[in-house]
């Protein structure tokens, strides 16, 4: 994140309330204040001029009342908290930290609607009258960091739809809430038939709609069981993607405003998935009451897993989406890990599963170190939500290149 230029003050500007550089505030565009050219300027190849300092006679706002960054109060977002308070990966590697503030035309289109020239044209929301510039990028991502994201975002549009008509998500299994569903699902369930069914017509009603389910569950007390605090990370997830790939400007504003409660609900999810256990053993295949209890726990654990890494890598995503740059303070919790198989998830019954298990490979990835997958897995063995790791990691043409190394394609 830009900090306002050592020495200028909010109340220090000789131009009274003009903080911009002078080609911004002409143009009447937001400045990003930063030192020596403004990344507008830069880009527009134009004379960036900031107004002279006050004499020594002018008064300033003394620090210890005025001393936050401008582009931490004017947009409306504070350094997110690191609330893991462990050092491990984070999904700002992932995205590329080092190429998220690039000047391409940025190829993801439903992010730069009401974007013309750099800068967000004020467009009001039906949902909130005081939206503005700050939920929509201004600043774009470099291919680079745009290869890493793509392959993610074409996931989750699919993932309303594959929820109706599968039951699952890349991250959700299928078989997860065959027993009994949670109310919190059931409510994203219809979100997501409703967000199908969306037309130019019932377009506001249904942005009304999803956006007061999401904050109907927010409002609920966080539950207590693992069940329940798994399926209450999964309806918050259902509404973020449905929020950031809708393609829908009326949607844009309200996905900033569930961050915070999916930070808190990893909180809770990494609590759960520190005490799984891992097991090495073969699975007998008879009696079939073994391999039913370990497919069952597999099952919970790994949905509880992916969902973590879902989670963190949706607040990353849209961090950068909404143009908040900060985003390399979430970090990964130690010890986070998922299975690599698709055997293993893709099983349809306790025998199958056992039956991938003793014979399959599968990789188990801690902290995103991907080493041993890609020195022994084939193609096969990498299921949609390891390559939306993988992409995430390595960028899609490295994954496409690995794959067609492996015998497969992305």
């Amino acid at each position: 994140m830009y900090n306002m230029p050592s020495g200028r003050t909010r109340t220090s500007n000789s131009q009274g309330r003009q903080k911009s550089c002078s080609p911004c505030a002409k143009a009447k565009r937001r400045c990003d204040l930063r030192q020596p050219n403004c990344i507008r300027c830069t880009r527009q190849k134009l004379n960036c001029v900031y107004p002279p300092h006050p004499n020594s006679s002018s008064i300033a706002t003394p620090a210890s009342l005025d001393d936050t960054p401008a582009t931490d109060k004017d947009n409306g977002f504070s350094e997110a908290p690191s609330w893991l308070g462990v050092e491990a990966p984070s999904f700002a590697t992932m995205l590329g930290e080092e190429d998220l503030l690039g000047f391409d035309i940025n190829p993801l289109d439903p992010c730069l609607e009401g974007i013309e020239g750099g800068t967000v044209t004020k467009t009001p929301s039906p949902l909130d009258t005081s939206y503005t510039d700050k939920y929509l990028a201004m600043f774009i991502m470099t291919p680079l960091a745009e290869s890493r994201i793509r392959y993610s975002l074409e996931q989750w549009k699919m993932t309303p739809e594959m929820m109706v008509k599968e039951n699952r998500t890349h991250w959700s299994h299928p078989k997860l809430y065959e027993d009994c569903m949670p109310r919190s699902v059931q409510d994203a369930y219809a979100a997501c038939a409703l967000a199908m069914a969306r037309t130019e017509t019932n377009a506001t009603f249904i942005a009304r709609h999803i956006t007061e389910r999401a904050y109907e569950l927010v409002d609920q007390p966080q539950p207590v069981t693992p069940v329940d605090i798994l399926a209450r990370a999964h309806a918050l997830i259902l509404y973020q993607i449905i929020l950031i790939c809708s393609n829908d400007i009326r949607y844009y504003q309200q996905a900033g405003k569930l961050i915070p409660h999916l930070e808190q609900i990893g909180a809770t999810l990494t609590a759960i998935t520190s005490c799984d256990e891992e097991g090495n053993d073969s699975i007998a295949v008879y009696p079939s009451n073994v391999a039913r209890e370990a497919w069952t726990t597999y099952i919970f654990q790994e949905s509880c897993r992916r969902t973590l890494l879902t989670i963190f890598q949706a607040i990353a995503t849209c961090r950068v989406l909404m143009g908040q740059y900060s985003i390399c303070v979430h970090q990964l919790s130690a010890g986070n890990r998922f299975t690599v198989s698709s055997a293993l998830w893709h099983a349809k019954s306790p025998f199958d599963f056992a039956m991938a298990w003793n014979d399959k490979n599968h990789f188990v990835v801690r902290e995103l170190d991907f080493q041993e997958v890609l020195q022994n897995a084939v193609a096969d063995d990498v299921d949609c939500f390891g390559l939306m790791m993988l992409t995430a990691m390595m960028g899609i043409d490295d994954v496409k290149g690995w794959l067609h190394t492996r015998g497969g394609k992305l």
